[in-house]
């Protein structure tokens, strides 16, 4: 399954994508989507679930946390976001 990693701003989710491009991973920076937003739009950062300690890590090191993760659950017409303890 995939997560949405969300940071504080759609320039921290760009930062940490590319400094995990430089170490050999390849995510991607998607809009947040309108059922998870709290502030209008934004970027997020999408990527494995099993990849979730390298990017928490990563994130973290680099002072740009990550505040919120969700798993995408994949639904018929709809895509259902979970809350990710982590």
């Amino acid at each position: 399954m995939d997560c949405l990693g969300i940071l504080e701003s759609g320039n921290y989710a760009y930062k940490v994508c590319s400094i995990l491009e430089r170490k050999g991973y390849v995510f991607e920076v998607v809009s947040i989507p309108c059922q998870i937003s709290k502030s209008g739009c934004g970027h997020c950062l999408k990527f494995p679930e099993e990849y979730t300690d390298v990017v928490v890590r990563e994130a973290a090191l680099n002072r740009t946390p990550i505040m919120e993760i969700y798993v995408i659950k994949p639904g018929y017409n709809k895509n259902k976001y979970i809350k990710k303890e982590f």
